[in-house]
């Protein structure tokens, strides 16, 4: 129920605003070394105007809202480079995953997912 009260937060104008999610992410899987258990990876997304986001290198990546998933639920996707995006998906539990794509040289795909729970911070 956290992460409905924080889609409730984000996108209801006039009320109070979220200060970010914070997320823990316990399965990692890639093509190249398949899915592993982690003791949990943190993540971290501010509350922006309508959307997150996060810093990388020093660098404000701003994340983009999918109108096509309803609240509760939501779905952002970041451009952290060229070639390069991120796309997060929060269930109204809380239900989470972040997947990595880049396009690289060579016409091949490298992407990772990570899986796990995102909540309000606190």
């Amino acid at each position: 129920m956290k992460a409905l009260a924080l889609a409730v937060l984000l996108f209801t104008p006039g009320q109070a605003q979220a200060t970010g999610l914070d997320c823990r992410f316990t399965t990692i899987c890639s093509p190249l070394t398949d899915c592993q258990d982690h003791a949990g990876v943190p993540f971290r997304f501010d509350v922006t105007d309508g959307g997150l986001s996060f810093v990388s290198d020093g660098r404000t990546i701003l994340g983009t809202p999918l109108s096509n998933v309803a609240p509760p639920a939501m779905a952002l996707v970041f451009d952290t480079a060229p070639d390069a995006t991120i796309l997060l998906s929060v269930t109204a539990s809380g239900q989470a995953v972040m997947t990595q794509q880049d396009i690289l040289a060579g016409d091949t795909i490298q992407s990772v997912s990570f899986f796990g729970i995102c909540e309000p911070a606190a």
